[in-house]
């Protein structure tokens, strides 16, 4: 009878986690893009097919990418943020593309504001280690230095 779980397990959990719930959030930003860009474009409304084929698309690829970069660069930030707001800054692009009227925006603005939103995330929750490390300073003894060029006052 095991009484701890096993910490790979709990690992798999937390991957498998982000990998659904980077499907969920692609899907919905699928299904948003593509109603922001008919109304960018002018253009007739979606089919169903057109609404099942981005949210396809987009919670393939967010599928895959959330869980790398949620481990890799964003591992000091709370899980649903690295989810929820990225996925909100992108929809805001797409948003803005659609108020300044220009269609061809909405293919710039979305990816710009999910850049922001890692971006953002990166910057208020920073690397414990890399904040830390200082460059070399004139403090530390030089190899090979005279005696009077070691210890300033």
């Amino acid at each position: 009878m095991r009484i701890v779980d096993h910490p790979l397990s709990t690992r798999r959990f937390l991957q498998v986690g982000l990998v659904v719930a980077g499907a969920v959030t692609g899907a919905v930003f699928g299904l948003v893009l593509t109603r922001l860009g008919k109304i960018a474009t002018g253009a007739p409304p979606a089919t169903l097919a057109n609404y099942l084929w981005n949210a396809a698309v987009f919670a393939a690829i967010a599928a895959v990418v959330s869980p790398m970069v949620a481990w890799s660069e964003l591992r000091r930030v709370p899980l649903w943020r690295t989810v929820v707001e990225p996925l909100a800054a992108a929809v805001a692009g797409g948003c803005a593309a659609v108020i300044l009227g220009v269609p061809a925006l909405i293919l710039v603005l979305p990816p710009v504001g999910l850049a922001l939103g890692f971006a953002n995330l990166r910057r208020r929750y920073p690397d414990p280690s890399a904040v830390n490390t200082l460059p070399a300073s004139h403090d530390t003894p030089r190899v090979g230095a005279p005696e009077r060029l070691r210890s300033e006052p």
